[in-house]
């Protein structure tokens, strides 16, 4: 029974880490906010910063995993949210990465910039959800 435990809660322990870069100055960041930001629908944190999302390439498997453990979607309901506001001129979709290394360069290098990364990925000293939650 206990093993069964463990084995179904191993998914919540290794969930993508969501990264910030400082400038955004964050102290709380909800999982309905952070749904929010990467559909594009909140363009500001509270202290008027842009926000600018990155993401890895959807057919990314860690893509699929953030979007699905971190904002409880499916990563084609996201594409579709992407796509329209694309198609009617109303936002823009968010800067795709390659990998891994190049989300946490362009995190650090970027104000108000906010990405993921696996739970076990090195990012140094940029600042990570957990450090911001309260």
């Amino acid at each position: 029974m206990l093993a069964a435990l463990f084995f179904f809660s191993l998914p919540l322990l290794s969930a993508p880490k969501v990264i910030l870069n400082d400038d955004a100055e964050i102290t709380r960041l909800d999982s309905a906010y952070l749904s929010q930001i990467f559909a594009m629908q909140i363009r500001k944190w509270p202290n008027g910063l842009a926000i600018q999302v990155f993401t890895l390439p959807s057919d990314n498997e860690l893509h699929r995993e953030f979007v699905v453990n971190r904002l409880h979607i499916q990563a084609h309901q996201l594409d579709r949210i992407w796509n329209r506001m694309l198609f009617t001129g109303t936002g823009k979709a968010p800067a795709v990465v390659k990998s891994q290394a190049e989300m946490v360069e362009m995190i650090q290098s970027t104000p108000g910039a906010i990405g993921y990364t696996s739970a076990d990925y090195p990012t140094g000293n940029i600042v990570t959800l957990g450090d911001k939650e309260q």
